[in-house]
């Protein structure tokens, strides 16, 4: 073991030698890897760990480390002058790759003085396990090499020399610390190529805990297909105990997403037959990759309403047996209620889309893909229930798919004020750009019943990839809204109810807007059995 002033100008030494030790994670990782020898010797203080990945744990050392951030090792070695032979102190990974670091091979230079009757002899070099040994290593006394021949250190120098390199590496992490906690925080949880190195697992920021720690693994559980890629997760299909289930995949770097839906589908009393089920949370991943946290949710077949309405239309009993069924959701979701002593707040969609929202197998929807949706303010929430809430009108005005997003989000115009009963009209102005979507394929609403190809809302105005100027000037400058056939007025015993329910749901003033509940009300007037209508020419 070192004496204590030996390990104290080792640590000294590596930290004027670039601040290895802070900053690991703020520069990027190489494309290949190096591989060196790993030892500390007890008593250095600090540790080069973070600058690699060790492999191949032994029962001792020398170890082996996979380098992150560079592709260069190195070794320190303590000559005295009683030794034959130099001590290894130190061997590991480089933080960066500085000059210095080109030789093949390691021939150590004196670098410090621990002691009067010893040096600390530095190298670096840029093959794998090239540190393992050194070249060569001059014995003390050689002129121009300090050692215990040489000139020896003045008394209380060395105490000087060490309170200014600790003033200056202070200056350094004032200067510094704010940029690299902000990379430090950018780069933890940033995945690599391939499944080698694998992330430290990501801690939940509300509780300091590690995510995984309350996450099983499923060994049940199944991957079959990829069935949908979003910005945040990847949807399989797979099995759970021999039924099919919808797997919702999140890479490592959106742990934070995963806690934000996880939490949502958790709450009391979220169950209702037009909102996705929650089956689990749990962790694990298909293939090499690396094991990440997962939603196990209940799977609909039958795919989302945009594929449904692609490949099928629908006559006017199932045409509004699926509007119904949204609007029931919605009115569920947005809902504020105690049942059976439990406690439900008000919950904004936010990303209210046809992707989102999936076929059962009797026809009717369900609303899916939480990852955005928001708990609302409300009068009954009690207080030991604390839900995530959105930090500043940056998080209140984050949506989804913009093609769905209400003309108050497109301008930046939402009433902060009052953000609850805000959201709450922006998800019914989606509902509303549904609601064509689904009445357009409605044979039963044509003369000729053969309703024309399926479309987006505003997919015949701006085609299938509208940009944000295109839409804010169309829905916002312009206030049109997609086209209403005549005939859709014409079938049913209220001429003029279908258009009216969708301009009072899209109307440009949000205080005008129905609520999803007077939506569910409308919708269930309309499904009364009625008498068939002749259509007007015209």
């Amino acid at each position: 073991m070192l004496p204590a002033p030996t390990a104290t100008s080792i640590s000294m030494m590596l930290g004027c030698l670039g601040l290895w030790a802070l900053l690991p994670a703020a520069v990027q990782a190489p494309p290949s890897r190096r591989t060196c020898v790993f030892f500390e010797a007890p008593g250095v203080r600090g540790s080069a760990k973070t600058l690699g990945k060790l492999l191949g744990a032994g029962p001792g050392p020398p170890r082996v480390i996979r380098c992150l951030y560079s592709r260069c090792c190195f070794g320190i070695w303590n000559l005295t002058q009683d030794q034959d032979q130099a001590q290894v102190e130190m061997q590991g990974c480089w933080d960066s790759d500085e000059p210095g670091c080109e030789s093949p091979h390691c021939d150590p230079s004196p670098r410090a003085h621990p002691s009067p009757s010893s040096t600390l002899f530095t190298c670096s070099c840029s093959t794998d396990f090239c540190n393992a040994n050194y070249s060569h290593l001059p014995p003390p006394g050689i002129p121009g090499i300090p050692g215990s021949q040489g000139p020896q250190a003045i008394p209380g120098e060395s105490i000087w020399m060490a309170l200014v390199l600790l003033g200056l590496v202070l200056l350094l992490l004032l200067l510094l610390s704010s940029i690299i906690l902000a990379l430090l925080q950018r780069n933890a949880c940033r995945v690599q190529g391939g499944p080698e190195p694998e992330p430290e697992p990501e801690a939940d920021p509300d509780s300091g805990r590690d995510w995984s720690a309350e996450l099983p693994e499923l060994p049940e559980l199944c991957f079959s297909q990829v069935i949908r890629e979003g910005g945040h997760a990847m949807v399989w299909a797979g099995q759970l105990r021999g039924k099919l289930v919808a797997i919702k995949a999140f890479p490592l770097r959106a742990v934070a997403q995963f806690q934000a839906e996880r939490a949502l589908y958790e709450l009391p009393g979220l169950q209702h037959d037009h909102i996705v089920r929650f089956i689990a949370a749990s962790r694990g991943s298909p293939g090499p990759l690396p094991c990440g946290p997962l939603l196990v949710l209940e799977l609909h077949p039958k795919g989302s309403l945009c594929h449904y309405l692609t490949q099928h239309t629908s006559d006017w009993g199932r045409s509004l047996r699926m509007a119904l069924s949204l609007a029931q959701g919605l009115a569920f979701l947005h809902e504020e209620r105690w049942q059976d002593g439990q406690y439900k707040p008000g919950i904004a969609h936010r990303d209210l889309s046809s992707q989102n929202v999936l076929i059962r197998d009797d026809g009717s929807c369900v609303i899916g893909d939480l990852g955005l949706a928001l708990v609302l303010p409300g009068l009954a929430q009690p207080p030991t229930w604390a839900p995530t809430q959105p930090r500043g009108p940056a998080a209140i005005m984050e949506a989804g798919t913009q093609r769905y997003m209400a003309p108050e989000l497109l301008d930046k115009t939402l009433d902060l004020q009052d953000w609850g009963t805000a959201l709450r009209r922006a998800d019914v102005y989606s509902l509303a750009l549904l609601l064509w979507e689904i009445l357009s394929r409605c044979p039963d609403l044509r003369p000729d019943s053969r309703p024309p190809p399926f479309q987006l809302a505003y997919e015949a105005e701006l085609g299938s990839t509208p940009t944000t100027c295109e839409l804010w000037t169309l829905a916002v400058e312009e206030r049109r809204r997609p086209y209403i056939p005549s005939t859709w007025c014409c079938f049913t015993t209220d001429p003029g109810g279908l258009r009216e329910l969708l301009e009072d749901c899209w109307d440009a003033d949000p205080e005008a807007r129905l609520t999803a509940e007077c939506v569910q009300q409308r919708l269930t007037a309309l499904a009364r059995p009625q008498e068939a209508h002749p259509f007007l020419e015209g």
